[in-house]
Protein backbone atom coordinates (compact mmCIF):
# COMPACT_ATOMS: atom_id res chain seq x y z
CA UNK A 1 0.00 0.00 0.00
CA UNK A 2 1.38 4.01 -0.41
CA UNK A 3 -0.61 6.28 1.21
CA UNK A 4 -0.74 10.35 1.11
CA UNK A 5 -3.11 13.34 2.24
CA UNK A 6 -4.02 15.66 0.23
CA UNK A 7 -6.23 18.66 0.71
CA UNK A 8 -7.78 16.29 3.69
CA UNK A 9 -7.88 13.34 1.33
CA UNK A 10 -6.32 10.28 2.18
CA UNK A 11 -5.56 7.72 -0.86
CA UNK A 12 -4.34 4.05 -0.78
CA UNK A 13 -3.65 1.83 -3.64
CA UNK A 14 -4.39 -1.73 -2.67
CA UNK A 15 -3.28 -5.00 -5.08
CA UNK A 16 -5.16 -5.60 -8.35
CA UNK A 17 -5.43 -1.87 -9.18
CA UNK A 18 -7.63 -1.56 -6.90
CA UNK A 19 -8.13 2.76 -5.42
CA UNK A 20 -8.78 3.96 -2.11
CA UNK A 21 -9.72 7.43 -1.24
CA UNK A 22 -11.20 8.39 2.27
CA UNK A 23 -11.94 11.91 3.48
CA UNK A 24 -12.81 13.39 7.13
CA UNK A 25 -14.45 16.41 5.35
CA UNK A 26 -18.56 16.60 5.67
CA UNK A 27 -18.46 18.56 2.27
CA UNK A 28 -16.04 16.27 0.35
CA UNK A 29 -17.31 14.33 -2.63
CA UNK A 30 -16.21 11.25 -1.16
CA UNK A 31 -18.75 11.03 1.25
CA UNK A 32 -21.76 11.62 -1.74
CA UNK A 33 -19.99 8.57 -3.55
CA UNK A 34 -19.99 6.66 -0.35
CA UNK A 35 -23.49 7.10 -0.22
CA UNK A 36 -25.05 6.48 -2.94
CA UNK A 37 -23.28 2.79 -2.37
CA UNK A 38 -24.68 2.78 1.21
CA UNK A 39 -28.11 3.80 0.10
CA UNK A 40 -28.34 0.61 -1.99
CA UNK A 41 -27.20 -1.63 0.80
CA UNK A 42 -29.22 -0.89 4.11
CA UNK A 43 -32.34 -1.05 4.33
CA UNK A 44 -33.82 -1.67 8.20
CA UNK A 45 -34.95 1.76 9.35
CA UNK A 46 -33.08 1.70 12.96
CA UNK A 47 -29.46 1.03 11.28
CA UNK A 48 -29.59 3.52 8.63
CA UNK A 49 -27.59 6.59 8.97
CA UNK A 50 -29.08 9.39 6.55
CA UNK A 51 -26.57 11.85 4.46
CA UNK A 52 -27.09 14.83 7.33
CA UNK A 53 -25.90 12.06 9.76
CA UNK A 54 -23.17 11.30 8.01
CA UNK A 55 -22.04 15.25 7.88
CA UNK A 56 -22.63 15.62 11.27
CA UNK A 57 -20.22 12.66 12.18
CA UNK A 58 -17.62 13.98 9.92
CA UNK A 59 -18.24 17.39 11.17
CA UNK A 60 -17.38 16.10 14.70
CA UNK A 61 -13.54 16.01 13.68
CA UNK A 62 -13.35 19.82 13.95
CA UNK A 63 -14.59 19.83 17.73
CA UNK A 64 -14.60 16.38 18.91
CA UNK A 65 -10.78 15.13 17.30
CA UNK A 66 -9.28 15.21 21.33
CA UNK A 67 -12.78 14.18 23.30
CA UNK A 68 -12.66 12.17 26.00
CA UNK A 69 -8.94 12.47 26.36
CA UNK A 70 -8.33 10.86 23.34
CA UNK A 71 -7.72 11.53 19.95
CA UNK A 72 -10.38 10.54 17.29
CA UNK A 73 -11.26 10.82 13.69
CA UNK A 74 -14.11 9.57 11.39
CA UNK A 75 -13.75 8.89 7.89
CA UNK A 76 -15.62 8.08 5.20
CA UNK A 77 -14.10 5.73 2.36
CA UNK A 78 -14.79 4.64 -1.38
CA UNK A 79 -13.11 1.64 -2.97
CA UNK A 80 -12.80 1.90 -6.98
CA UNK A 81 -11.63 -0.24 -9.69
CA UNK A 82 -8.65 1.80 -12.35
CA UNK A 83 -11.62 2.70 -14.20
CA UNK A 84 -13.21 4.45 -11.82
CA UNK A 85 -16.26 2.17 -11.15
CA UNK A 86 -17.28 1.38 -7.69
CA UNK A 87 -16.76 -1.62 -5.61
CA UNK A 88 -17.76 -0.38 -2.24
CA UNK A 89 -17.17 1.59 0.66
CA UNK A 90 -16.84 1.56 4.37
CA UNK A 91 -17.28 4.62 7.29
CA UNK A 92 -15.66 4.10 10.74
CA UNK A 93 -14.53 6.16 13.82
CA UNK A 94 -10.74 5.76 14.64
CA UNK A 95 -9.73 6.26 18.09
CA UNK A 96 -6.52 6.17 20.01
CA UNK A 97 -6.28 3.98 23.37
CA UNK A 98 -3.41 4.31 25.32
CA UNK A 99 -3.65 1.16 27.80
CA UNK A 100 -0.41 -0.36 27.54
CA UNK A 101 1.63 -1.87 25.30
CA UNK A 102 -0.20 -5.43 25.97
CA UNK A 103 -2.97 -3.92 23.98
CA UNK A 104 -3.82 -2.30 20.89
CA UNK A 105 -2.99 1.37 20.41
CA UNK A 106 -6.42 2.16 19.08
CA UNK A 107 -9.39 0.91 17.96
CA UNK A 108 -11.87 1.26 14.99
CA UNK A 109 -15.28 1.20 14.90
CA UNK A 110 -16.82 -0.20 11.37
CA UNK A 111 -20.02 1.47 11.12
CA UNK A 112 -21.10 0.31 8.11
CA UNK A 113 -18.98 -1.60 5.11
CA UNK A 114 -20.23 -2.63 2.04
CA UNK A 115 -19.05 -4.44 -1.32
CA UNK A 116 -21.31 -3.39 -3.93
CA UNK A 117 -23.07 -6.72 -5.93
CA UNK A 118 -21.28 -7.03 -8.75
CA UNK A 119 -17.50 -6.63 -7.20
CA UNK A 120 -18.55 -9.27 -4.62
CA UNK A 121 -16.49 -12.79 -4.92
CA UNK A 122 -13.51 -11.24 -5.33
CA UNK A 123 -11.82 -10.99 -1.83
CA UNK A 124 -12.68 -7.52 -1.22
CA UNK A 125 -13.65 -7.29 2.15
CA UNK A 126 -10.15 -8.48 3.43
CA UNK A 127 -8.08 -5.97 1.59
CA UNK A 128 -11.06 -3.05 2.81
CA UNK A 129 -10.14 -4.45 6.40
CA UNK A 130 -6.63 -3.75 5.40
CA UNK A 131 -7.02 -0.70 3.92
CA UNK A 132 -9.05 0.97 6.98
CA UNK A 133 -6.43 -0.38 9.51
CA UNK A 134 -3.95 1.54 7.58
CA UNK A 135 -6.22 4.74 7.08
CA UNK A 136 -6.64 4.69 11.05
CA UNK A 137 -2.82 4.27 11.62
CA UNK A 138 -2.98 7.69 9.11
CA UNK A 139 -5.16 9.76 10.09
CA UNK A 140 -4.49 9.34 14.03
CA UNK A 141 -0.59 9.69 13.26
CA UNK A 142 0.34 6.50 14.60
CA UNK A 143 3.58 4.37 13.01
CA UNK A 144 2.43 3.12 9.71
CA UNK A 145 4.03 0.00 10.81
CA UNK A 146 3.00 -0.14 14.20
CA UNK A 147 0.72 -2.73 16.40
CA UNK A 148 -2.42 -3.61 14.35
CA UNK A 149 -5.57 -1.61 15.45
CA UNK A 150 -8.56 -3.59 16.90
CA UNK A 151 -11.90 -3.37 14.85
CA UNK A 152 -15.27 -3.92 15.64
CA UNK A 153 -18.62 -4.33 14.07
CA UNK A 154 -21.95 -4.27 14.94
CA UNK A 155 -23.96 -7.40 12.59
CA UNK A 156 -27.68 -8.44 12.62
CA UNK A 157 -28.91 -10.73 14.98
CA UNK A 158 -30.67 -13.55 13.03
CA UNK A 159 -32.31 -14.39 16.45
CA UNK A 160 -33.59 -10.83 17.18
CA UNK A 161 -34.58 -9.86 14.05
CA UNK A 162 -38.26 -10.29 13.51
CA UNK A 163 -39.21 -12.22 10.36
CA UNK A 164 -40.13 -9.26 8.32
CA UNK A 165 -37.05 -7.90 8.83
CA UNK A 166 -35.09 -10.83 8.43
CA UNK A 167 -36.41 -11.29 5.21
CA UNK A 168 -36.47 -7.46 4.02
CA UNK A 169 -33.03 -7.25 4.81
CA UNK A 170 -31.94 -10.60 3.00
CA UNK A 171 -33.89 -9.86 -0.04
CA UNK A 172 -32.16 -6.17 -0.50
CA UNK A 173 -28.55 -6.89 0.14
CA UNK A 174 -28.79 -10.28 -1.57
CA UNK A 175 -27.36 -12.22 1.45
CA UNK A 176 -28.83 -14.29 3.98
CA UNK A 177 -28.03 -13.47 7.49
CA UNK A 178 -26.88 -16.46 8.59
CA UNK A 179 -24.80 -16.49 5.80
CA UNK A 180 -23.24 -12.91 6.17
CA UNK A 181 -22.26 -14.45 9.77
CA UNK A 182 -20.14 -16.88 7.87
CA UNK A 183 -18.56 -14.50 6.04
CA UNK A 184 -17.50 -12.76 8.85
CA UNK A 185 -16.32 -15.70 10.51
CA UNK A 186 -14.61 -16.92 7.67
CA UNK A 187 -12.07 -13.60 8.55
CA UNK A 188 -11.49 -14.23 12.15
CA UNK A 189 -14.70 -12.49 13.21
CA UNK A 190 -15.69 -13.52 17.22
CA UNK A 191 -18.64 -12.46 19.15
CA UNK A 192 -18.03 -10.05 22.10
CA UNK A 193 -19.62 -11.53 24.82
CA UNK A 194 -21.52 -8.19 26.35
CA UNK A 195 -25.52 -7.33 26.32
CA UNK A 196 -25.03 -4.53 23.21
CA UNK A 197 -27.60 -2.37 22.32
CA UNK A 198 -27.08 0.28 20.05
CA UNK A 199 -28.61 3.70 21.15
CA UNK A 200 -30.58 5.69 18.74
CA UNK A 201 -28.74 6.83 15.92
CA UNK A 202 -31.26 10.01 15.97
CA UNK A 203 -34.37 11.55 18.11
CA UNK A 204 -36.63 9.53 15.02
CA UNK A 205 -35.54 6.30 15.64
CA UNK A 206 -35.18 3.67 18.61
CA UNK A 207 -32.28 1.82 20.11
CA UNK A 208 -31.37 -1.30 18.51
CA UNK A 209 -31.14 -4.57 20.62
CA UNK A 210 -31.20 -6.57 17.28
CA UNK A 211 -27.47 -6.40 16.73
CA UNK A 212 -24.58 -8.54 17.49
CA UNK A 213 -21.36 -6.97 19.07
CA UNK A 214 -18.67 -8.26 17.10
CA UNK A 215 -14.32 -8.00 17.21
CA UNK A 216 -12.65 -8.59 13.96
CA UNK A 217 -9.06 -10.74 13.86
CA UNK A 218 -8.89 -9.65 17.45
CA UNK A 219 -5.25 -10.91 19.18
CA UNK A 220 -6.22 -13.10 22.43
CA UNK A 221 -9.48 -14.64 23.44
CA UNK A 222 -11.02 -12.28 25.13
CA UNK A 223 -10.60 -7.88 25.00
CA UNK A 224 -9.75 -5.42 27.70
CA UNK A 225 -12.96 -4.65 29.51
CA UNK A 226 -11.11 -0.68 29.78
CA UNK A 227 -10.23 -1.25 25.65
CA UNK A 228 -13.91 -1.71 25.08
CA UNK A 229 -15.06 0.90 27.33
CA UNK A 230 -12.89 3.87 26.20
CA UNK A 231 -13.86 2.40 22.88
CA UNK A 232 -17.59 2.28 23.06
CA UNK A 233 -17.71 5.43 25.14
CA UNK A 234 -16.15 6.93 21.69
CA UNK A 235 -18.08 5.41 19.50
CA UNK A 236 -21.49 5.95 21.19
CA UNK A 237 -20.45 9.61 21.95
CA UNK A 238 -19.43 10.56 18.03
CA UNK A 239 -20.79 8.05 15.84
CA UNK A 240 -24.33 7.33 17.89
CA UNK A 241 -24.87 10.46 19.62
CA UNK A 242 -23.00 12.88 17.31
CA UNK A 243 -21.97 15.04 20.36
CA UNK A 244 -24.83 15.32 21.62
CA UNK A 245 -25.19 14.36 25.38
CA UNK A 246 -27.94 11.42 26.58
CA UNK A 247 -29.81 11.27 29.19
CA UNK A 248 -28.98 9.93 32.65
CA UNK A 249 -29.56 6.00 32.85
CA UNK A 250 -29.67 5.71 29.09
CA UNK A 251 -28.79 3.06 27.06
CA UNK A 252 -25.14 4.36 26.21
CA UNK A 253 -24.21 5.47 29.89
CA UNK A 254 -25.78 2.05 31.33
CA UNK A 255 -23.12 0.01 29.23
CA UNK A 256 -20.54 2.05 30.08
CA UNK A 257 -21.27 1.69 33.68
CA UNK A 258 -20.79 -1.88 33.69
CA UNK A 259 -17.64 -1.87 31.47
CA UNK A 260 -16.15 0.76 34.09
CA UNK A 261 -17.10 -1.30 37.14
CA UNK A 262 -15.87 -4.97 35.43
CA UNK A 263 -12.19 -5.98 36.09
CA UNK A 264 -12.17 -9.08 34.29
CA UNK A 265 -12.10 -8.89 30.59
CA UNK A 266 -14.63 -9.74 27.70
CA UNK A 267 -14.90 -12.77 26.41
CA UNK A 268 -14.73 -14.11 22.79
CA UNK A 269 -16.69 -16.30 21.31
CA UNK A 270 -16.20 -18.04 18.11
CA UNK A 271 -18.92 -17.97 15.28
CA UNK A 272 -18.82 -21.51 13.26
CA UNK A 273 -20.57 -23.23 15.90
CA UNK A 274 -23.68 -21.40 16.28
CA UNK A 275 -23.97 -21.11 12.57
CA UNK A 276 -23.58 -24.94 12.12
CA UNK A 277 -25.86 -25.16 14.48
CA UNK A 278 -28.67 -22.57 13.08
CA UNK A 279 -27.77 -24.03 9.68
CA UNK A 280 -28.53 -27.76 11.03
CA UNK A 281 -32.06 -27.14 11.21
CA UNK A 282 -32.10 -26.98 15.13
CA UNK A 283 -34.30 -25.31 16.92
CA UNK A 284 -33.07 -22.23 18.50
CA UNK A 285 -35.74 -20.86 20.85
CA UNK A 286 -34.19 -21.49 23.33
CA UNK A 287 -31.84 -18.73 23.14
CA UNK A 288 -32.56 -15.11 23.32
CA UNK A 289 -29.57 -14.19 21.09
CA UNK A 290 -26.72 -15.37 18.74
CA UNK A 291 -24.33 -14.20 21.31
CA UNK A 292 -26.30 -16.97 24.09
CA UNK A 293 -26.47 -19.25 21.04
CA UNK A 294 -23.01 -18.58 20.76
CA UNK A 295 -21.18 -18.70 24.29
CA UNK A 296 -23.12 -22.09 24.59
CA UNK A 297 -21.91 -23.53 21.34
CA UNK A 298 -18.60 -22.27 22.65
CA UNK A 299 -18.84 -24.46 25.89
CA UNK A 300 -20.06 -27.75 23.87
CA UNK A 301 -23.91 -26.65 25.24
CA UNK A 302 -25.50 -26.56 22.65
Amino acid sequence: MTGGADNRLIRLALPGGIRVTASDDPASSVLTRFFAGYDRAFVLPDEREELDGFEACLALNASHRHAYGRTHSELVAIFEDEGGTLLGGANFLATAIDRGPALPPAAVALNYVYVEEAARGRGLLRLALAAVRQLARIALGLAPDGPTPAIFIEQNDPLRLTAEEYAADTAHSGTDQVDRLAIWARIGTRIVDFPYVQPALSAGQQPDDGLIYAAVDYPGDAVDAGLLHDHLESFFGISVRKGEAEAPGGVAATQLAALAARRAPVALFPMEPAIAWLRGGRPADGFDSFRTLAMAAAGGEA
